[in-house]
């Protein structure tokens, strides 16, 4: 089970083990008398567009639709541009390591409200993380008993 703020998914790798963990998370939600909202509710998704990612049998992919308008949207103009980019960019955070170094010019654009300019460096790190997007790479799950390397990205700018 995986919880996220206000989000929980079981995922299992059996029908059986699917139902036991079911079990669990509607007795705890009994116990601590929580309420589901129908409409966000999804149970059984195999594959498809789920949560604004793509689920299919390789794994987690980027929904080609969000890469398509990050493709297609030109350099922003002033900080509300700046400010929607940035937005649509923290959505994808997760396919991408490193985002905020690779975006940093963009991001210190959001500091200086005031005097807003877009310059060389800004259009270098919007075309870098573009060229980055049009091969995203797949979340896929751990395989069992194969050791799981963990990389820390650590950066010296704050």
């Amino acid at each position: 089970m995986e919880v996220y703020v206000d989000d929980v998914i079981v995922k299992s790798d059996s029908v059986q083990q699917h139902t036991i963990d079911w079990a669990e998370v509607f007795d705890r939600l009994r116990r601590y008398d929580m309420r589901l909202n129908p409409e966000k509710c999804v149970f059984g998704v195999e594959g498809g567009k789920f949560l604004g990612f793509m689920l299919t049998s390789r794994g987690i992919e980027v929904n080609l639709d969000k890469c398509q308008a990050l493709e297609n949207m030109r350099s922003p103009q002033n900080l509300e541009e700046v400010q929607r980019l940035v937005g649509r960019l923290t959505s994808l955070s997760r396919f991408m390591p490193r985002l905020a170094d690779k975006i940093r010019p963009i991001l210190k654009l959001m500091k200086k409200a005031k005097k807003f300019s877009w310059n060389a460096t800004c259009e270098e790190a919007f075309s870098a993380v573009k060229q980055a997007l049009s091969q995203p790479p797949i979340l896929r799950k751990s395989i069992p008993r194969v050791p799981l390397l963990v990389y820390l990205a650590v950066s010296l700018e704050s």
